[in-house]
């Protein structure tokens, strides 16, 4: 049933170190398990305020990886999108910034150089994720909204029990906050789920 996606695998000599596997596809392009290895440790490095001990290679079977593959899918898909409308711009500045961080995090990690990735490989890599978080960052603006007096009243009478006995002008503020932010986080799911359909995300290992 799956001998499909069996041809697009293409093994290492070990099992302890999968070169490419093809773990899923972007409009038809395909993208492998060291495509994602790699975005996960760059992932890691620029973001994270995990230890170094934390770059290493995901296995393959373990939900972990199965939740970078997605994460990986996706802001491949949101770059592509971003290129569609052209209202970021990743600049070369920033992407020899991001460069010099990521590579003093990673330069040393076992897992970095058993991959042997090319500084094409990088660059490129790094461009697409700067360009999604950028492109996120502006879809996130766009879906502010105003939170008005009555829906924080809604809100708080809802949920009055979280509350205690204190009034609803101590909470007014932080109930606007919350609720604004919660509208923008469903937001961007709703979007997300849009450009999975719309480039024909895929993800294979959610389907072996």
């Amino acid at each position: 049933m799956f001998a499909w996606i069996a041809a697009l695998l293409c093994l290492s000599l070990t099992a302890a170190e999968i070169k490419s596997t093809g773990v899923g596809f972007v409009k038809g392009m395909a993208v492998t398990s060291r495509e994602v290895q790699i975005q996960n440790l760059l992932e890691t490095a620029l973001y994270s305020k995990e230890p170094k001990s934390q770059l290493r290679l995901l296995p393959l079977d373990s939900k972990a990886f199965a939740k970078v593959v997605q994460d990986s899918l996706l802001e491949t898909a949101i770059a592509l999108e971003a290129d569609s409308f052209n209202v970021v711009q990743v600049t070369a500045e920033e992407v020899a910034a991001a460069e010099k961080r990521a590579l003093a995090q990673v330069r040393d990690a076992v897992a970095w150089k058993g991959l042997k990735v090319t500084h094409k490989e990088l660059v490129r890599g790094l461009t697409r994720k700067l360009q999604a978080k950028k492109f996120v960052q502006f879809r996130a603006q766009s879906s502010v909204l105003p939170v008005t007096d009555a829906e924080a009243q809604k809100y708080f009478n809802e949920n009055r029990l979280k509350f205690g006995d204190l009034p609803y002008e101590n909470f007014k503020e932080n109930i606007k906050s919350y609720l604004g932010r919660t509208q923008v986080d469903r937001r961007l799911k709703d979007w997300y789920e849009v450009l999975l359909n719309k480039y024909q995300v895929k993800n294979l290992i959610a389907e072996i």
